[in-house]
């Protein structure tokens, strides 16, 4: 779905009534929400289920940022067992939504496969991660890879896995369905409106100040990627995230050749989309080149479409090698992100320090993570509850007071 379509499709979701009953014994909480991406929205709903009086500001249009830029594989291959219960728990969730909101997830597994020793080493590890889950990748031989994924060449293989637990989604479609949900519940949306400051009072946030007007609220959960640490400022705390932008190329539809999320030899990762089209790349970060300078430095876009499109074809060449049945794919377009990646690369989830009022959500995974992180945050401000599994994710952690 394009950006223009989607937007046109939320138009009965946004509105600029802003008003909500005020916090008081028999009343809901007015919570705002800040970010349109698929945590904000996931967040929104799951609020708004339980309760709240939501409100969601999103400076440009739902999904603008890092979640239309997403190549949304919902896995739980890290290393961190802590993290990697959290992620099982949100994949889970994703089971229960994909029925519950049809979310049109593609549940075809992961693939990862080496062609000599070197990558084997690395196919391996991720073997490792996965070892004593109940989720555990299977070894797979070159009959075996045929078998399990035919139109795949995978060409010589010096090792290969396979987990059946993973997906992919459509990340743009996720969030809308999020959206809608929420507003059946209530939810409202405020799009285009920029936040530009809190009121606050005696370290209490007493409302939102926006470019639709000044609201009311009782809490504000700040889940706006890349732009988080700009809008924690404003209320006095320091967060730096990491710079991350990640390009991809998606060609124009293709009859289906694979429903894996798969990870190639040579640094190529694809997947193809329920429409057909084919999403991938060949490389984590835009290569370090004169031409990407300003990119890997900060966010902006790539200097030309000339650019754009050698990127492109170049990563599509690279993924058609695997599927020959897609030789005559063409690119149709290219999305450069920038993921909102914390410096120690966990999440970053709960209270800001010195402002109670004021929650913050954000992380790389946020595809990933949007079921379990919407449960999560709703047990601990409708509920008064600290979820023990967020603990070690606190944004204390970067406070001064931290060390």
């Amino acid at each position: 779905m394009r950006r223009r379509q989607f937007v046109h499709g939320l138009a009965g979701l946004a509105a600029c009534t802003l008003t909500a009953p005020a916090l008081a014994k028999g009343k809901p909480m007015r919570i705002a929400v800040i970010g349109g991406g698929i945590v904000g929205a996931s967040i929104a709903m799951h609020l708004a289920e339980g309760g709240a009086a939501v409100v969601q500001f999103e400076k440009l249009a739902p999904a603008a940022g890092a979640t239309r830029n997403s190549f949304a594989w919902l896995n739980a291959f890290v290393a961190d067992r802590h993290y990697q219960a959290l992620r099982l728990a949100s994949v889970a969730g994703y089971r229960r939504l994909d029925e519950q909101l049809g979310l049109r997830i593609t549940w075809g597994g992961y693939l990862n496969w080496a062609r000599d020793a070197a990558e084997s080493a690395t196919v391996s590890a991720n073997a490792a991660q996965m070892a004593g889950t109940p989720f555990p990748t299977r070894s797979l031989s070159a009959a075996e890879f045929t078998a399990l994924d035919p139109h795949i060449e995978p060409g010589a293989i010096a090792a290969a896995i396979y987990s059946g637990l993973d997906g992919h989604i459509d990340p743009v479609h996720a969030t809308q369905r999020f959206l809608e949900h929420g507003h059946r519940h209530g939810a409202r949306l405020v799009c285009p409106a920029a936040v530009v400051g809190f009121r606050m009072q005696k370290g209490r946030v007493r409302s939102v100040q926006t470019s639709a007007g000044d609201v009311p609220v009782d809490r504000v959960v700040v889940a706006a990627g890349v732009d988080t640490p700009s809008l924690l400022a404003m209320a006095g705390f320091t967060l730096q995230l990491r710079h991350a932008p990640g390009f991809l190329a998606h060609s124009a539809p293709l009859p289906m050749q694979t429903r894996s999320v798969c990870d190639a030899p040579g640094g190529v990762s694809f997947k193809q989309m329920a429409d057909g089209s084919l999403v991938g790349t060949d490389s984590p970060d835009p290569p370090d080149i004169p031409v990407h300078a300003q990119i890997r430095q900060s966010t902006v876009d790539f200097p030309d479409d000339a650019i754009r499109a050698m990127h492109g074809n170049r990563a599509l060449g690279k993924i058609t090698a695997f599927l020959p049945g897609a030789h005559a794919a063409t690119l149709d377009h290219v999305t450069l992100g920038f993921r909102p990646m914390p410096m120690d690369g966990f999440p970053v989830v709960g209270r800001v320090p010195g402002a109670p009022d004021l929650y913050v959500v954000v992380t790389h995974s946020g595809v990933t993570l949007a079921p379990i992180l919407g449960q999560h945050v709703r047990t601990e401000l409708l509920h008064e509850r600290e979820v023990t599994s967020l603990a070690p994710y606190r944004p204390k952690r970067f406070s001064a007071a931290a060390g």
